[in-house]
């Protein structure tokens, strides 16, 4: 074919019809009909390959154009985070003690502060009284029925290598075991001293033991199954119920409190449904997930449903319901309640004084935020990190060289050579392209004159940053390219503050931008959707439009060229059928002429 007009039509989005009719010339003429017809087309396409040639290279301009866009953006979002105090001089604060840890944001004070916490938050929390039997020690082992069935048991003692055992009956009172264990006790040499308060059994011996069950459910009953044995201060081992045996086990239900029927218990105002098959267990997860300001755990060592307010502060835990009962069998009408304390410290900086109330222990003064974490008295010193402060403006100098370096690059490279469409990547088909533009040229230029911006009377050459290889040349100078000197640097941020930094970059108080202010706002203007960039090569800009007038054309040349190729096999065909008429006419004649001799 003489020109691939389908790849032509791809170009422009149009839907190029190739035809599907077997052409075939030249079997009576011998003619090569279709070489013929191929170079006749080729002569009519030179002005559709032209157009062609121009629509490519509007679109890989445009491609040049986004890369330019795109490379401006990223110092648009580079500038952006610069520009930020918080982000362009960081500072730090540090804690004389860990009765606080602190931060500072850039708008803090450097110095040192004096800080006094009288108090730190903390959560409300009200306590039911005991779900449960209280037991004494007259009571028998039959009345210890909160957590199991007591069942006669026969119990193991061992001291060192000796061992006894004993039988207890359920019919008997606790006191009367106690006084058999330390006779057991003395028989095995050691010397014990036992006592039940509060709902528990504590054995101290003078000598290490062991108790174990050989049968029966004693060690179960008196919660000595999973407590510790112990040293006190005496020297002495302790072994201890692990908690209160008349408390109830969390998978108690509440028909076993005596609560029938459906109930509703109110908490701050949130009602949450009861069934009298609940375990207590399942009253727990019903209050924590009912009601969000409160979180509810169940204290099996004592026996208590304990609420915890979520947020610091003095929070009121209100706890109802229309049933008294239901209040009385879970213990809220004998409930135990105290009240979060609110955070409070006094903050001491440069003579000035005040007193500060938080409901949280994070506290802020002047831009200095501390995390309170106990009482007492310690000092905060608030400092620039200038070591940040600089790699922050190095990064700066660094974005600055790479955008400028590639905007020069894009202004003077040459178009590749010496290669065909076909051979050539992305980027070698675009490059070259924007060699000398004007509007490139213009953005270049306004982006190396921010180089000599002034702000509040200073340039970049007081931070420290210059332009060019002083006392060397001045390509770098041509092409935008900055220099920093650290040492410089550190001198301006020493002689002027830390804030002089950020003021000459970051300041907008709408009299005074600073440095990266207008390079932000620049870079914006020109990536922006309708922005300058976007004019030209975006889709409603200036070579999106001349492509579509391209179009146009293109489609109407594809059109006749269809046609004119058409026409051409056309008039060869009509040849050919003539000279097939000729010489069957003459093949013809010449038989007639050969009969007639």
């Amino acid at each position: 074919m003489f020109m691939d007009l389908s790849s032509i039509a791809n170009n422009i989005n149009y839907r190029y019809q190739q035809s599907s009719q077997i052409q075939i010339g030249g079997t009576v003429s011998g003619l090569d009909t279709a070489s013929i017809i191929d170079k006749l087309m080729q002569i009519e396409s030179l002005p559709l390959q032209r157009l062609n040639d121009k629509y490519v290279s509007y679109t890989n301009t445009q491609k040049a154009y986004r890369q330019v866009s795109d490379k401006i953006r990223e110092l648009y979002n580079f500038t952006a985070d610069f520009s930020l105090q918080s982000n362009l001089i960081p500072k730090s604060a540090t804690s004389s003690s860990n009765i606080l840890t602190a931060t500072a944001s850039a708008a803090a004070t450097d110095g040192v502060y004096s800080v006094d916490v009288q108090s730190v938050a903390t959560n409300s929390v009200l306590q039911t009284g005991k779900i449960g039997k209280s037991i004494s020690s007259s009571d028998t082992i039959a009345d210890i029925s909160s957590r199991y069935v007591p069942a006669n048991s026969t119990i193991k003692i061992r001291i060192g290598n000796e061992e006894t055992t004993m039988d207890i009956s359920t019919g008997d009172n606790i006191d009367d075991v106690m006084t058999a264990l330390k006779n057991k006790f003395s028989e095995l040499g050691a010397d014990a001293t036992l006592s039940f308060t509060d709902g528990k059994l504590s054995i101290s011996s003078d000598k290490l033991f062991q108790i174990s069950n050989v049968s029966g459910n004693f060690t179960f009953l008196f919660r000595l199954n999973d407590a510790y044995l112990r040293k006190d201060a005496s020297n002495n081992y302790v072994l201890e119920s692990s908690g209160d045996v008349g408390a109830y086990s969390s998978l108690k239900r509440l028909s076993d409190l005596g609560i029938t029927g459906d109930q509703t218990l109110t908490i701050n105002g949130t009602n949450v449904s009861l069934k009298e098959t609940d375990s207590i267990s399942t009253v727990i997860s019903k209050i924590n997930s009912s009601v969000k300001d409160i979180n509810a755990v169940y204290d099996d060592k004592n026996g208590k449903i304990v609420l915890t307010s979520k947020a610091t502060g003095a929070n009121v835990i209100d706890v109802s319901s229309s049933d008294q009962g239901v209040l009385d069998k879970l213990g809220f009408s004998n409930q135990s309640f105290t009240l979060g304390n609110v955070a409070k410290a006094t903050v001491l900086m440069n003579g000035y004084s005040q007193e500060i109330t938080s409901n949280t222990n994070s506290v802020t003064f002047n831009g200095l935020t501390m995390n309170l974490n106990s009482t007492g008295f310690t000092t905060v010193t608030v400092s620039a990190d200038k070591d940040k402060i600089v790699q922050n403006v190095k990064d700066f100098v660094n974005k600055w060289n790479e955008v400028t370096d590639f905007l020069y690059t894009k202004m003077t490279e040459s178009k590749v050579t010496g290669k065909a469409d076909s051979e050539m990547t992305e980027d070698e088909k675009i490059q070259g392209l924007l060699r000398n533009d004007s509007m490139l040229r213009r953005i270049f230029d306004k982006f190396r004159s921010f180089l000599t911006t002034k702000v509040d009377g200073k340039t970049l050459a007081d931070l420290g940053i210059t332009s060019g290889d002083v006392g060397r040349s001045f390509d770098n100078t041509m092409k935008g390219k900055i220099t920093l000197n650290e040492d410089k640097l550190r001198s301006f941020i020493e002689n002027n503050g830390a804030d002089a930094v950020w003021a000459f970059f970051g300041k907008n108080d709408g009299t005074v931008k600073g440095l990266s202010v207008q390079i932000k706002e620049y870079s914006y203007n020109l990536t922006k959707f309708g922005g300058d960039i976007d004019k030209v090569a975006g889709t409603t800009g200036r070579l999106e439009s001349e492509k579509r007038t391209l179009s146009k054309r293109m489609v109407s040349m594809l059109e006749y060229l269809q046609k004119r190729e058409q026409m051409l096999w056309s008039k060869y065909s009509s040849l050919e059928s003539a000279l097939s008429k000729l010489s069957a006419q003459g093949n013809f004649m010449s038989q007639a002429t050969s009969s007639n001799k």
